[in-house]
């Protein structure tokens, strides 16, 4: 694929209607620098190009672009004189980082994080519907005053504070491993956000399934998930009741959530499942006897037991006389939780997540038997995997998201980021929209599925958004990083921005692409006006979009 710098270098209103890009990368204040619209004669140097051409890259790279987000100025340093090992114990330890001015300013920003699926419902309620006809009439009355009509709060704040929360703990995060464990367990037990009751709800899932277990025991997760009204309510168990069961969640608890597809389950067993999951379901909020809505316990899980199917049941072997009422459940996701093929399952994708896209196989079985053997406990079956050679040296093996690459721009330009709405709009115009997956199968993890001709002019125009500080509520100061270093050559300021952004140096074939992109030779002055497309070139690199 053969791309023009003037390709590259172009409006950001072409770029943004090219690659869908949100409203807020061409709604500018002011016109694109003459740089975006002149051309140039230097070819864009990038094609695409396999890792085993990338050159050579270090444990603490693979670490820094797997365990975190990519590294924030200082970090590489940091862990570079520490050592992977003891910075992957660190991270396997996330209550002894200090992360307070985070959470103060999560709590500031985002009040939602914390409230009940009571709160929620009342705080933040379904709008009463509108006709057309009153709607128009508000709007031209509003108009007439001269007076914006007042945005009542709503289910699409909840959504919104979730998804821009989690955009901020990636970014900001000192606990780096938990944020891409929550990414990572949040697209195992993957929901629809924008269904029916889950926009109040998968907050809660969010803290309370996600967030608590993603280091914990799988059993315990894997319960707290069975027993989550979001997950409940998502895949369908409300509905699940005798002489009608619903095979949704049986199904996908088994197939996504612990077996996985070849896990030897049947259909059989499926049917059956959700005949012991009957009665399985959610608290719904009720008219009140006066008026208005009855919250009372809205939302929170519950055991019905006329809804239960009581006959004999037999899943995966194990019987069930259909007289032991939610204690059938509770024993069938403990089945679950610690069979034979869920422990290669699991492990399988904790691999796929954190060293290639196929599994090493020595490494997988030693994953699952250590799974096994500390009965799901997913900090030990962690340490296993990423204290491994196989992740040490995986450099490259890995293609970033959508999301990984939006919070690796920002980690690697040290941008200081006001507010999170232009990410959370980007992220979801590239394709991963956080939460809003309609399928319960979660955003494919391989780097096939992420890189393709309008997927990859989509990063490179990111890359150009950022390098020109075009991100709206952001700032980011690529000459104040300079302040100190000798640069007086484009081959110094050249290799200053490869150290700085990808700690590492690339192979001189492509060190070339970058001083010839410049329009100039090594030794020529370096002209500080380049400098955004300097940086712009590297983010877009192939070297940028790996992790």
């Amino acid at each position: 694929m053969q791309i023009t710098r003037r390709d590259f270098l172009k409006d950001i209103t072409l770029a943004a209607a090219v690659v869908g890009l949100p409203g807020w990368a061409i709604n500018l204040d002011e016109a694109p620098p003459a740089t975006l619209r002149a051309s140039a004669p230097a070819p864009y140097p990038w094609q695409w190009t396999p890792p085993q051409n990338l050159g050579q890259g270090s444990p603490t790279v693979t670490a820094l672009n797997r365990i975190a987000f990519g590294p924030r100025p200082g970090d590489f340093e940091r862990v570079q004189a520490i050592g992977v090992d003891t910075y992957i114990e660190e991270q396997l330890a996330p209550a002894t980082i200090d992360d307070s001015a985070l959470e103060q300013q999560l709590a500031k920003k985002y009040p939602t994080l914390k409230m009940s699926a009571v709160e929620l419902y009342q705080n933040y309620p379904q709008p009463a519907p509108v006709s057309p006809q009153e709607r128009a009439f508000r709007a031209f009355r509003a108009g007439e005053q001269g007076i914006k009509p007042q945005q009542l709060p709503g289910p699409q704040d909840v959504i919104q504070e979730l998804q821009e929360a989690t955009i901020l703990r990636a970014i900001f995060s000192r606990r780096q491993l938990q944020e891409t464990l929550a990414d990572h367990w949040s697209n195992h037990f993957a929901m629809f956000i924008g269904k029916d009751a889950v926009k109040w709800m998968k907050t809660v899932d969010d803290r309370e399934v996600i967030r608590k277990h993603a280091l914990g025991k799988f059993g315990d997760m894997l319960l707290a998930s069975a027993q989550s009204p979001a997950m409940l309510a998502y895949l369908d168990n409300h509905l699940n009741v005798k002489g009608v069961p619903n095979e949704n969640y049986a199904r996908e608890i088994m197939e996504l959530h612990s077996l996985g597809v070849d896990g030897g389950y049947t259909q059989k067993d499926v049917q059956e499942l959700a005949r012991v999951l009957t009665g399985w379901t959610v608290k719904q909020p009720r008219r009140a006897l006066l008026g208005g809505m009855d919250y009372t316990d809205a939302g929170q899980f519950i055991f019905n037991a006329n809804q239960h199917d009581t006959g004999a049941k037999i899943v995966l072997g194990v019987n069930f006389s259909g007289k032991d009422g939610i204690n059938e459940g509770l024993k069938m996701v403990d089945v679950l939780a610690h069979h034979p093929s869920t422990a290669k399952f699991v492990t399988k994708r904790l691999i796929m997540r954190y060293i290639a896209d196929t599994p090493p196989p020595d490494l997988w079985n030693r994953a699952a038997q250590t799974f096994t053997q500390t009965k799901g406990d997913l900090r030990a079956t962690l340490s296993v995997i990423l204290h491994s050679d196989d992740f040490k040296n995986s450099f490259a093996q890995k293609i970033k998201r959508p999301f990984e690459l939006v919070a690796s721009m920002a980690r690697a330009t040290d941008m200081q980021v006001e507010e999170m709405r232009p990410f959370n709009a980007t992220i979801r115009a590239m394709g991963q929209g956080l939460f809003l997956l309609l399928t319960p199968d979660g955003y494919p993890d391989t780097g096939t599925a992420w890189i393709n001709t309008g997927a990859l002019l989509a990063r490179w125009n990111l890359a150009l958004i950022t390098a020109y500080g075009r991100v709206p509520q952001a700032k980011v100061d690529f000459k104040a990083a300079m302040s100190g270093a000798n640069i007086k050559t484009v081959a110094n300021a050249v290799d200053f921005w490869i150290e700085r952004i990808l700690h590492r140096a690339i192979p001189d074939k492509d060190r070339q692409k970058l001083i010839a992109a410049l329009g100039a030779n090594a030794n020529a002055n370096f002209d500080i006006a380049r400098l955004p497309d300097l940086v712009a070139l590297i983010l877009a690199s192939p070297h940028f979009q790996y992790r």
